[in-house]
């Protein structure tokens, strides 16, 4: 059965990352709720959107007055994030050196983990405000890593004796060096 979501305006999704408690005591009770953010990823026209999940280990703190004070949830990607690696051929079953490289960055973030195909990260109502900034710069992170891989692999081509380039390495200039 497929989780129906709310989906935040563009103004609530700012107010959220700003830390608006309404918004927050709206998560608190359960409510799942996408949030697309000003980000996109690369080669895509569409947004980075943020989906907000009550955790599967979510229980909630009530406070005197009934309300939901805290309560575990998830933010994901969706499986966006994967899938724009796909697309860019950048498969995570079968390029060994990216996949290894992502799950470490991955495990060094407490909360965050990659399941169900999609990456994500454990957070409570508390703590949602600054997790939600950990979350958009882990995939700021895994995004860039393409490139990363791009530099790493032109470099070792660089140096290789019958590199012919077509720039600076290729026409006598100097190599690029570590």
């Amino acid at each position: 059965m497929e989780r129906t979501f709310r989906q935040a305006s563009p103004t609530e999704a700012l107010a959220l990352l700003a830390g608006d408690k309404g918004l927050i005591a709206q998560l608190a009770r359960g409510e799942p709720v996408r949030v697309p953010t000003p980000l996109r990823y690369p080669g895509r026209r569409r947004n980075i959107v943020l989906h907000l999940t009550p955790a599967a280990h979510s229980e909630s703190v009530v406070t005197a007055g009934g309300e939901a004070a805290r309560r575990a949830v998830r933010i994901s990607d969706g499986g966006d994030l994967i899938r724009v690696l796909e697309e860019q051929g950048l498969d995570l079953e079968t390029d060994l050196i990216l996949s290894k490289t992502v799950y470490h960055a991955v495990q060094e973030v407490p909360g965050a983990g990659i399941g169900g195909g999609q990456m994500y990260l454990d957070s409570n109502t508390s703590n949602l405000v600054p997790d939600l900034w950990r979350f958009l710069q882990l995939v700021a992170e895994i995004i860039g890593l393409r490139h990363g891989k791009y530099k790493e692999a032109l470099l070792q081509l660089s140096k290789h004796p019958e590199a012919k380039l077509g720039g600076p390495a290729g026409r006598g200039h100097p190599r690029p060096t570590d």
